[in-house]
């Protein structure tokens, strides 16, 4: 199965290589466009010209940004402004590999747009965690339940019901949707990203990414009351973005979350821009090479790391009360396989069935920031 991946990715990054040659920009994006079902594309009037329209002011901080992007992605990939970079392509080989070298991606339309953080809001869950739990929140959790992997598509409309579009287009919700797909079979396997050697630029090895659904639900009524996007590489996990039908279920949300990732065994939760929600959760800003660097580092010794919730919905108010335990004994009980073979991986995952949500009323309004609004690429 590696060798597989190897090979597959490969050959995409290598025929991606090969466009650039032989073909001018504008006939390989069409190509990669239609090669992703994104043929019908119209841009919005600050990105309607070509990537190679795309100038930077200063030439010189061009350079010293697209030093920060892998070689062999460059042929896909270029620096945009600031902490943006830029891609016609919506291939879920390439998002999982930007997600593999610590970019998040979020888009705009017509347009990927990974994004690499000058600072990094990064909150520490192992060995010591840093996550801060409120004691109103903490009541309040006994009113609300937490899930994984049960509805994609609820999650993404709720998504888009409270912010609107944002960056969530068609097409970077396809590729969400594929990963996601491949990490809710049976082995939780997600879709495997090249580790490239940057000097050869040969493949040495693989590791999973992982993309997940979170949900809140009312305990009481079963109505969808939040939840989340998020990924996976090793033992750190991201948030993409998210949503909440009913107050407090967004605040409840993280606490549970924060706790079930502590189980799972993650080391570090990415919580992408600074905002004020964060840090009184315990985040903290880091330099983007240090959080490369963890990223790099836990994709090669964590990649057993799962994010499961035991097949069915768990209250939040007893996640929210669990207390840290010894590092095997978390990885056994969230069945995530750890390399120095302490746990085992559970085999069983979670039952991705949707859940029809028949209560929610009239528009929600939002009742925190996500980190879906550092992505409007402005």
């Amino acid at each position: 199965m590696t060798a597989n991946a190897i090979h597959v990715i490969r050959n995409f990054l290598s025929s991606a290589h090969t466009k650039r040659k032989t073909t001018n920009r504008n006939k390989g994006d069409a190509a990669m466009n239609n090669s992703n079902g994104n043929g019908n594309d119209n841009t919005s009037n600050h990105h309607s010209s070509d990537t190679n329209g795309i100038k930077n002011e200063e030439e010189e901080d061009a350079f010293d940004a697209n030093s920060l992007l892998p070689r062999y992605l460059l042929p896909l990939v270029r620096h945009y402004h600031d902490d943006f970079y830029v891609s016609r392509s919506f291939d879920p080989r390439l998002i999982v590999q930007l997600m593999a070298e610590g970019f998040l991606p979020i888009a705009t339309q017509g347009y990927l747009l990974p994004k690499l953080h000058v600072e990094r809001c990064v909150l520490q869950l192992k060995p010591n965690s840093n996550l801060h739990i409120s004691k109103s929140t903490r009541k309040k959790s006994k009113r609300f339940l937490l899930s994984v992997n049960e509805c994609f598509d609820e999650v993404v409309a709720g998504c888009h019901r409270q912010h609107g579009t944002n960056w969530l287009y068609p097409p970077i919700v396809a590729a969400f949707r594929a990963i996601h797909q491949r990490t809710t079979g049976e082995n939780s396997g997600g879709v495997n990203a090249m580790i490239m050697d940057h000097e050869s630029l040969d493949p040495t090895d693989v590791t999973p990414v992982r993309l997940y659904t979170v949900e809140v639900w009312n305990a009481e009524t079963g109505a969808l009351a939040g939840g989340e996007l998020g990924y996976s590489v090793g033992g750190i996990y991201s948030s993409l973005t998210g949503f909440s039908n009913e107050d407090t279920a967004g605040s409840v949300q993280l606490l549970a979350l924060g706790k079930l990732l502590m189980q799972c065994g993650f080391e570090y939760w990415d919580l992408g821009m600074t905002l004020e929600y964060k840090t009184r959760l315990g985040a903290e800003l880091i330099p983007r090479t240090e959080f490369v660097s963890k990223v790099k580092r836990s994709r090669v010794e964590s990649k057993g790391v799962v994010l499961r919730c035991g097949g069915s919905r768990r209250n939040a108010k007893e996640l929210v009360d669990w207390e840290q335990r010894p590092a095997a004994a978390a990885a056994a009980a969230c069945g995530s396989k750890q390399k120095n073979g302490d746990s085992q991986l559970e085999k069983k995952a979670d039952v991705s069935h949707p859940h029809p949500s028949s209560d929610n009323k009239g528009s929600p309004k939002p009742k925190r920031k996500r980190p879906d609004e550092e992505g409007k690429g402005e």
